[in-house]
């Protein structure tokens, strides 16, 4: 049916303006095959969310074992020294036998006679066997423990080890810290001398 007027204008079925439509707003009809565009972006939209998640869930899990694997280095780096040097100062033979007690270094004779010097110079725990009188000297010995930040020898009241103070006290506090990556471990540990 068209209509007549000083225009011709020719009436447009509705399937066919549906076609217009769809084609003007990028919709597809049920028989044309494809991808709109809308459809791609709400995909790729959809697709970067998901992405997302999952990346920050793994990102949390690598940052969680780093964290765990560095804290276990620093404390093996910590037990070890601490395990050692608790073990030799109670074979300490006497009070006279202590020839250096300070905060960072504690040198004496063992029940079998032999000069034990442990020593903190940053960041290694040393600990030197033999040698002449104490101190042993610096970078002298063996390297006992590393990546150590901090070292102490305290007396049980919190105050620094010194040999006046070591004979009322017959008690060592070993303190030390272990720094790993952004990790650090701290262990304490006191020790009774057996023959003081």
């Amino acid at each position: 049916m068209k209509i007549k007027n000083s225009r011709q204008y020719s009436v447009i079925s509705k399937q066919e303006r549906i076609k217009n439509l769809s084609t003007v707003c990028c919709l597809r009809s049920a028989n044309q095959k494809g991808v709109t565009l809308i459809e791609l972006v709400i995909t790729m939209v959809l697709m970067g969310i998901v992405a997302l998640v999952v990346a920050n869930a793994l990102s949390t899990g690598i940052m969680g074992n780093l964290v765990t694997d560095n804290r276990k280095e620093g404390l093996d780096q910590a037990r070890v020294a601490m395990e050692r040097m608790a073990k030799e100062i109670r074979n300490t033979r006497s009070l006279i036998d202590v020839g250096t007690a300070t905060a960072s270094e504690f040198c004496f004779i063992n029940t079998e006679g032999t000069r034990i010097d442990f020593r903190y110079e940053t960041p290694n725990i040393r600990r030197l066997e033999g040698g002449g009188a104490c101190p042993g000297g610096a970078g002298a010995g063996d390297i006992l423990s590393t990546n150590i930040t901090d070292f102490k020898l305290k007396n049980p009241d919190g105050t620094d080890l010194d040999s006046t103070t070591l004979a009322t006290t017959k008690r060592i506090v070993i303190t030390i810290t272990s720094t790993m990556g952004t990790e650090a471990v701290q262990l304490q540990s006191e020790v009774w001398p057996r023959n003081l």
